[in-house]
């Protein structure tokens, strides 16, 4: 039985196989024809903005540590023990100008003074006494002159009588010997006249000196006071009260409040965009070079700044460019522009302005003039390159160069046009030509008219 199955089973196989490939082409046969219709071409949707120009002025940005405008060590310029120190003289302080923060024990300034009044007032009498003895003895040559022209007009009449034999000859030698006493008493005073300015100059030298003593002494006196030159904010005290001192000890120490300054470091490639401005001016540069720079001509040049605190979002100061650094930072290779701030303790507001103080680490903006720029949005730049629709909806690749970046943007002076579509959005891959569908992002471009508006 199992051979007659093997052979049933045998027989039916390929009957089998065949009515598989038979069903397998009908179903083929019989299907509908395949209708081949044209696929539409991709297209990519982004976003945009009409670019526009706009007046911006150029910045770029540096970090320098604030330092005080004067930095005073005080040394006394007197000796003497210390008779006053004013409670406030302490570190941190801060104090008024003309403020007295010291005294120094004047007695003995003021006994000198005295003696040094007093031999003044001798050497004047001195000297007024030598000027009223030139006064005398002018008065008596004078008249001793006078006396003489007499004695020689009485001499002559008597020589005539003499030879008219009406006199004697003793009566004129008696007229001639007073004739001859009356020239030598003109001469002894001509020599004493002659002297004289000697005595006057080597007075009134000597009163000078006296005099000028007097003023050392005056000066000395005054020094035992010692006041504030200025706004101050104290760092430094190194005296005590009844403590003596000697000429030329520290005193304390004091910095202004008045102003500070901030050397701020620029690369030289940052401060060519603002320098190359700097051509229309050649004039005033060729003049500030020769007679020297000031805050005066950096603002004729365009030139300002801005500084705030680096380490947050703090409100920020405006300062003036004061000069350059004459030499680049060796470390560095930057270049130290110098800003101050006028009054930096005049605009504090508690927990969001501190006072800018001796060590801060701020970050300076330096503005140029405005110029016009087409002005993008940062994430708008691949590389070198921008993306723009043009007007068959297509997109366009476009390379760029000198573009300067500030802040969030980029500022173009070439490569765009008024009305341009830029397209704002990531595309990957930016194939040229591909068929882009465009949205205006009003919100964007309305953001960089407001950032234009903060510059």
């Amino acid at each position: 039985m199992s051979f007659f199955k093997d052979l049933t089973q045998r027989r039916f196989f390929p009957i089998a196989l065949i009515a598989c490939v038979i069903i397998a082409v009908a179903l083929v046969k019989l299907q509908p024809r395949m209708q081949h219709e044209p696929g539409a071409s991709l297209i990519t949707p982004v976003n945009i903005i009409e670019v526009k120009p706009y007046p911006v002025r150029p910045m770029i940005i540096g970090f320098g540590t604030v330092e005080p405008d004067i930095l005073l060590e005080s040394k006394s310029e007197v000796a003497g023990k210390i008779t006053y120190v004013h409670p406030q003289l302490r570190n941190g302080a801060i104090l008024q100008k003309d403020t007295i923060i010291i005294r120094i024990e004047q007695e003995d300034y003021q006994l000198a003074l005295q003696q040094s009044q007093a031999s003044v007032a001798s050497l004047r009498a001195k000297f007024r006494e030598v000027q009223l003895q030139e006064s005398n003895l002018k008065a008596e040559l004078s008249i001793v002159r006078k006396k003489l022209k007499l004695a020689k007009v009485e001499l002559s009449r008597i020589e005539s009588l003499v030879k008219k034999h009406s006199i004697s000859k003793s009566s004129r030698d008696t007229q001639q010997v007073n004739v001859l006493q009356l020239q030598q008493e003109v001469q002894k005073l001509n020599n004493q006249l002659k002297t004289l300015p000697e005595q006057l100059a080597s007075a009134k030298a000597a009163l000078e000196s006296s005099e000028s003593h007097v003023e050392t002494q005056q000066r000395n006196l005054g020094r035992t006071v010692i006041k504030l030159p200025f706004n101050a904010r104290i760092s430094h005290r190194a005296i005590d009260a009844n403590q003596f001192i000697n000429k030329g000890a520290l005193l304390y120490s004091a910095q202004t409040t008045d102003k500070i300054l901030i050397n701020a470091q620029f690369t030289l490639q940052h401060f060519r965009t603002l320098a190359k401005d700097f051509k229309a001016h050649a004039a005033l540069l060729k003049e500030a070079f020769l007679s020297g720079f000031s805050s005066d001509t950096f603002k004729q040049l365009g030139l300002s700044a801005k500084v705030r605190l680096a380490d947050n979002d703090s409100p920020s100061w405006e300062a003036k460019v004061e000069r350059i650094s004459s030499q680049l930072d060796p470390a560095t290779r930057t270049l130290g522009v110098i800003v101050s701030v006028d009054n930096p303790y005049a605009q504090i507001i508690p927990g969001t302005k501190p006072p800018l103080m001796q060590g801060m680490y701020t970050e300076v903006t330096l503005q140029g003039k405005a110029k016009t720029y087409y002005v993008i949005p940062r994430d708008a730049l691949h590389e070198n390159e921008i993306f723009i629709v043009n007007k068959q909806n297509q997109l366009e690749r476009r390379t760029i160069i000198n573009a300067q970046t500030q802040g969030k943007m980029v500022l173009l002076s070439t490569g765009l046009q008024q009305g341009e579509k830029l397209i704002v959005s990531d595309v990957f891959p930016a194939i040229p030509g591909m068929q882009v569908k465009t949205t205006l992002k009003t919100a964007l471009q309305q953001s960089i008219a407001d950032w234009v508006k903060e510059q």
